[in-house]
């Protein structure tokens, strides 16, 4: 053999063993990490409806592409000459080497970024040189190597999404026994609606803000006392479509609850539907669905390891991934919207601009799962329905955050970002401003179930007509600690309290039922408001047929609980109208009213800054968005109270929430209600001095 055999030889050897190395840092840097976490949410995937070849096609390029990245740029450099090479096989380690240490930060919750870095950097650094120059360290690296083996094996066979891999076996429908249905069947879950959100303080139906959900309840029985088993959609959707718990292992698939209302009805009528986070329909009812392309479910996964290797303050900058299980790098676009300055017509239903704007979501490229394209998806379905037997089915993430959405179909120009610590400073006002918007949301919402009910009641067999209306779960609205995801003995009343709505055929009156019901219950009621028997068994019962529960509600029993949640809410505010939604803090009684019509004093000491300043000389924006929350910076000492917001010459909200920020400036945002005109606007700040009858208003000159 000759000297260039031999060095080709060696090089061989050199790059075979690189490569090990390099798989094996990479299997614990990136692998390990990714696959477990998505190996472990199967909803992910059945969100998506990716079919189980994308699911291994993802596991392998996940395993295999960030490697080979590498290896490719070490075999290259090492091809130019040998210090080439060791230079990119030391830089190669160093990257997978330092991303490793960062999910190790982060999984321990070090922080701050600072912190972080220099410690990724120094352990990182540290590794390399283990790896590069002790034979020990390279052989560990290099055994680590089959390790990719072991998490890919791990997420197809053992984990829960390996059951997606696997497929599901033959669906037992179990025996139903019905009449064919004479007219539409509607049922509608909203998502993350909890019961006292529609309600004024004394627990009735909030009519001023949400005319739509008032005219459901017209019609329909009204359950003010419902709650879900769940607080998660892929849990609280499935529960609610079988009338059964979960058992723990089920995902929200049809192999898995073969029985549920698709299989009731949909053997003897068409199944039109949408099902944002589930996939219970069988194929044999609904055919094949549109899958997510598997480019998706990477871009999804990009996101999602920056936020598992990410220390917070740069986290910040990703995009969300607890509104959606998936598609988190999408935005809502804005839409065109009609012309209108009524402010009067603006004021009440709000219906002005609906029209253009659910209309054109598709065109404009609306991100499907955004609250935006949402709103377009149950409408739509509305527009679908007519006086044909068949089952409607829609469960769109709305009012579901991100709160962006006015019941005019404009989304705000800026969403504040989501109050996480008790501790901080502002935190009570920026929870109250988080509840604004979501009501700001639900009126999106409540605008199309008015148009679901006219929709219905245009039919000639609207008597006839099932329709259901409800939530999957709520949302804690109220502190010390918002959200769903970890539920307490503070937030579980709001959390699992649900909206719910059921119009029997044959109803035309509507009532008040304050007993306590379940989600679970819905099932097994309709089966008995359609004529029909089953051998099924449920965990839920029948609310027409006398029984009694046999399954405990994660909820109190009594309706007075969620009165009075309703109660605490209304206290904040200062009515039950939009402007009403606008008035709080110690001020509100000023909202609403017209600045000439008050004492104004000299001006103020305090100048102030609007994030939104460009956008008020032509609203709506380009993009179909508009200032209903603003943000900004007031200088000169923190305020005494909250400052109120004029808009067009009218008190339209009022800012605080102060947080310190560079010298004697303060940052401050708020919520205002939409007194806006098409064009340009004018918005100017008060500082109040004085309360009631002797308060005074001090314009905060604008810099």
């Amino acid at each position: 053999m000759g000297d260039d055999d031999t060095a080709v030889e060696g090089l061989g050897r050199t790059l075979w063993t690189r490569a090990l190395v390099i798989l094996g840092v990479s299997s614990v840097a990136v692998v390990q990490p990714l696959l477990d976490l998505f190996g472990n949410n199967p909803e992910f995937f059945v969100a998506g409806r990716y079919s189980a070849t994308q699911i291994v096609v993802f596991a392998l390029i996940i395993t295999l592409v960030p490697p080979a990245v590498g290896i490719a740029l070490v075999a290259a450099a090492t091809a130019v000459n040998r210090v080439a090479g060791t230079i990119s096989f030391s830089v190669a380690v160093g990257v997978f080497a330092v991303a490793f240490m960062m999910v190790l930060a982060r999984t321990i919750g070090l922080d701050p970024a600072w912190i972080v870095f220099a410690a990724a950097l120094a352990l990182g650094a540290g590794l390399v040189v283990l790896v590069t120059r002790t034979k020990g360290g390279a052989m560990l690296a290099r055994y680590m190597a089959a390790a990719n083996v072991l998490f890919v094996a791990l997420f197809m066979f053992m984990s829960p999404t390996s059951r997606l891999v696997a497929g599901g076996g033959p669906i037992d429908e179990g025996e139903v026994r019905l009449p064919t249905p004479t007219a539409p069947v509607v049922v509608i879950v909203l998502d993350e609606l909890p019961a006292a959100s529609i309600m004024r303080g004394d627990g009735s139906l909030n009519a001023d803000r949400y005319p739509g959900f008032a005219k459901l309840a017209s019609v329909s029985n009204w359950y003010r006392n419902a709650s879900s088993q769940y607080n998660l959609s892929a849990q609280a959707v499935p529960s609610l479509l079988s009338g059964n718990k979960l058992d723990g292992e089920q995902l929200p698939t049809a192999s898995d609850f073969p029985r549920n209302l698709f299989t009731l009805l949909g053997n003897d009528v068409p199944v039109e539907l949408y099902e944002s986070v589930t996939n219970m329909c069988p194929v044999s009812i609904c055919g094949e669905t549109s899958r997510q392309p598997l480019r998706q479910a990477l871009e999804d996964a990009s996101v999602v390891y920056g936020h598992r290797m990410l220390p917070e303050e740069l986290r910040d900058g990703l995009p969300d991934i607890d509104n959606s299980w998936g598609a988190y790098g999408a935005e809502d676009e804005g839409v065109e919207v009609a012309s209108s300055s009524d402010d009067s017509e603006r004021d009440g239903n709000g219906d002005s601009y609906i029209e253009t704007a659910y209309e054109r979501w598709r065109e404009l490229g609306a991100d499907e799962r955004g609250p935006l394209g949402q709103a377009g998806i149950l409408r739509e379905q509305i527009d679908s329905i007519g006086p044909e037997p068949a089952l409607h089915f829609a469960h769109v993430a709305l009012p579901h955050r991100p709160w962006i959405l006015s019941r005019t179909g404009i989304a705000s120009s800026y969403e504040p970002p989501l109050q996480e610590d008790p501790n901080a400073v502002g935190y009570e006002f920026g929870v109250r401003l988080e509840y604004q918007m979501h009501e700001m949301q639900v009126g999106a919402a409540d605008v199309l179930i008015g148009e679901l009910v006219d929709r219905l009641r245009s039919l000639p067999n609207w008597d006839d007509t099932l329709l259901v209306v409800t939530t999957d779960h709520g949302r804690g609205m109220s502190g010390p600690l918002t959200g769903r995801m970890q539920v307490t003995d503070d937030n579980r009343e709001e959390v699992y309290r649900t909206a719910m709505f059921i119009k029997a055929p044959g109803q035309t009156e509507g009532e008040i039922v304050d007993e306590s019901v379940q989600t679970i219950d819905l099932l097994p009621t309709m089966i008995d408001m359609l004529s029909g028997e089953t051998d099924w068994e449920f965990d839920g019962h029948s609310l027409v047929d006398g029984s009694s529960a046999h399954t405990e509600p994660r909820v109190s029993t009594d309706v007075q609980v969620v009165f009075d949640i309703a109660a605490a809410k209304a206290e904040q505010f200062g009515g039950d109208d939009w402007i009403g939604l606008a008035a709080v803090g110690e001020h509100r009684d000023l909202v609403g009213r017209d600045v000439a019509a008050l004492d104004v004093g000299d001006p103020s000491e305090l100048s102030a800054s609007l994030d939104q300043e460009s956008l008020l000389a032509d609203l709506p924006t380009s993009d179909g968005t508009m200032p209903f929350v603003l943000a900004g910076m007031v200088r000169g000492g923190e305020p005494a109270s909250e400052l109120v917001v004029a808009v067009n010459g009218r008190i339209a909200g009022v800012v605080g929430g102060y947080r310190p920020a560079v010298g004697d400036a303060w940052t401050f945002t708020g919520y205002v209600a939409d007194l806006y005109l098409e064009g340009a606007n004018e918005v100017d700040l008060y500082e109040v001095t004085g309360s009631g009858s002797t308060a005074t208003l001090h314009e905060v000159e604008r810099t």
